[in-house]
C-alpha cells in the first residue's frame, strides 16, 4: 500500500503530526520518488571530474561528506534538466520511506547543529535530487556510493540507522519540505575541521554555518 505524506505530516519514532492526510499517490510531478536502480548520467565540468579523487595525500579517512560528495559521470551525455515541479522555493511531498531517509540523514549529520543548520544539510539533500547531476530520490541520494565509499559519512559507519529523530530536525525538515532553501542552492559541504582542499580548488564556496562549509558547482 502507498502513502504518501506532504510536509511532515506522518508518524515517525515518537512523533505524530497531525492535520494532514495521506494522499494515495505520491510523485514529484514526472519524478517518481520511488527508489530505483537509476544510473547517473551527465558529462560533469572539468573540475569536478578532475577532483574525483586523483589527487595525492587524501586523508584516507576523509568524511564521506567530502571523500564521496564529487559525483560520477557515467556518460558523455547532457545532463537531464531538473523536473520544474521541483523548482527551489517550491514545496514537495515524499512516501513515507523516503521522509524517513531525509529526517535520519539530517539527524545523524547535523544533530547538534541549531535549526538553521540542519535545514542546510536537508537543503543539500533536495538540491541534489533536483538536479541532473544526481540520483533523482532522497534514498539514492543518501545512499549513493563512488568508488564503494558512501557519500554521507552516517550511512559509512552506520549511525543513520541509530539516531533518534527530535522535533527540531522535524521542524526543519518540513521547513525545506515547504519550500526554504537556507543553503543558497548547496550541492556539497564538508566539516570547517576538514583539511581536505579539493572543495575550495574544484567548487564554489557559498556559506559556511556551525560545523559546516557549503559549496556549489
Amino acid at each position: 500500500m502507498r502513502r504518501c505524506y506532504r510536509g511532515a505530516a506522518l508518524v515517525l519514532g515518537g512523533f505524530l503530526l497531525t492535520g494532514i492526510a495521506p494522499t494515495g499517490s505520491c510523485s514529484f510531478g514526472a519524478l517518481t520518488v520511488y527508489a530505483a536502480e537509476d544510473t547517473l548520467t551527465g558529462e560533469l565540468p572539468e573540475a569536478i571530474q578532475e577532483g574525483v579523487y586523483t589527487e595525492e595525500n587524501v586523508e584516507t579517512e576523509a568524511p564521506a561528506e567530502e571523500a564521496a560528495a564529487q559525483p560520477q559521470a557515467e556518460t558523455a551525455q547532457e545532463a537531464p534538466a531538473p523536473d520544474p515541479t521541483l523548482a527551489a522555493g517550491s514545496s514537495f511531498s515524499l512516501e513515507e520511506q523516503e521522509y524517513q531517509v531525509l529526517l535520519k540523514i539530517v539527524e545523524a549529520e547535523a544533530g547538534g547543529e541549531d535549526t538553521t543548520g540542519k535545514m542546510m544539510v536537508a537543503g543539500v539533500v533536495m538540491n541534489r535530487v533536483r538536479d541532473g547531476y544526481f540520483p533523482n530520490t532522497v534514498t539514492e541520494v543518501v545512499y549513493q556510493t563512488h568508488d564503494g565509499t558512501a557519500q554521507f559519512s552516517p550511512v559509512k559507519d552506520g549511525r543513520i540507522d541509530q539516531v533518534s529523530v527530535s522535533q527540531d530536525t522535524v521542524d526543519a525538515v518540513a521547513r525545506v519540505m515547504n519550500g526554504e532553501d537556507v543553503s543558497s542552492g548547496a550541492l556539497f559541504f564538508r566539516s570547517v575541521h576538514s583539511k581536505n582542499g579539493w572543495f575550495d580548488r574544484a567548487l564554489e564556496r557559498v556559506t559556511e554555518h556551525g560545523n559546516h562549509i557549503f559549496y556549489t558547482m
